[in-house]
């Protein structure tokens, strides 16, 4: 019998925590993929065929075929929305938890010490905002069988309300004077990135943690026009640019992701394009960068 979507929710846990409780870390994601990884390498000895001959007979130890170069790790791809009320999974997205892990559940597996590799944030008017988030686990599930939840969200009904998911057209952008764009834009893609370094101890198959080593971040705004072109060293901003994500018709502000997409005016301006066809206006784009760390 098949596994429906409906018995893998997604539940992300606080920074540095355990098992994430079913109701408050649940997440309303579209979309999961889970990827396992093994670090391995043939192993080549002179003289020795590793498998078998042209024949198929057995003529090396099977045992030896792979040697195995670093840990096992799965990469966990999550595709949500943002809703009001359920938003405390994405407190990893907050600037003090850079550097730390989360344990995730998708269904009944758990997959612990899981880093963020990147995130992304689409904004499209009359669209929901989606986020899709890219975690490495260093203790994912292993052994057992895919099984799903049977009682979900702790047996209750996910509060799911259109009213509260957070929409493009509902979100706005407070940039200044910011000498960018026009004061029409049409989609905001944001993107951060995350470079980490395993730790792994003498005498374990596993990493222990991930040393964050940096982050850099990115915003590409589509528009109908630029205020400047840029010079060889890109433009600085003049002020700083920043998008809310609103939800809840657009009257409130999401408390939990305030200052996630919030370039300071020492970022820069480093890519513009721009197009134009008859019968259309003028098309461009912006892309605006800043390293954080």
């Amino acid at each position: 019998m098949s596994l429906p979507y409906s018995k893998f929710p997604v539940y992300i846990g606080q920074p540095g925590g355990s098992i994430p409780p079913e109701v408050q870390s649940y997440i309303p994601a579209t979309q999961v993929n889970v990827n396992y990884n093994t670090n391995n390498s043939p192993n080549r000895k002179q003289g020795v065929t590793p498998i078998t001959d042209q024949f198929g007979n057995v003529t090396g130890p099977l045992s030896d075929t792979f040697g195995f170069n670093g840990p096992l790790n799965a990469d966990i791809s999550i595709n949500c929305i943002f809703h009001t009320g359920m938003m405390s999974g994405l407190n990893f997205l907050k600037d003090p938890n850079q550097d730390n892990f989360v344990t995730i559940t998708l269904g009944s597996e758990v997959y612990k010490k899981c880093y963020a590799k990147d995130v992304s944030v689409n904004i499209s008017p009359f669209a929901p905002v989606t986020l899709n988030a890219n975690f490495v686990s260093l203790v994912p599930a292993s052994g057992g069988t895919i099984t799903g939840d049977n009682n979900p969200y702790a047996g209750s009904s996910v509060p799911l309300d259109s009213e509260a998911v957070a929409y493009g057209h509902t979100c706005f952008l407070s940039a200044g004077n910011a000498n960018v764009l026009n004061d029409t834009q049409s989609q905001i893609t944001f993107k951060r990135s995350y470079t980490r370094s395993p730790v792994v101890n003498i005498g374990s198959a596993t990493a222990s943690e991930m040393l964050l080593d940096g982050i850099e971040e990115e915003m590409t705004i589509a528009s109908t026009g630029l205020q400047n072109l840029i010079s060889f060293s890109g433009d600085a901003l003049s002020t700083n640019l920043q998008v809310f994500i609103c939800g809840v018709g657009g009257t409130a502000v999401m408390p939990d992701v305030v200052g996630l997409i919030n370039f300071t005016n020492e970022s820069r301006v480093l890519a513009e394009s721009y197009s134009t066809q008859g019968g259309e206006t003028l098309t461009t784009s912006a892309t605006i960068k800043q390293i954080k760390l």
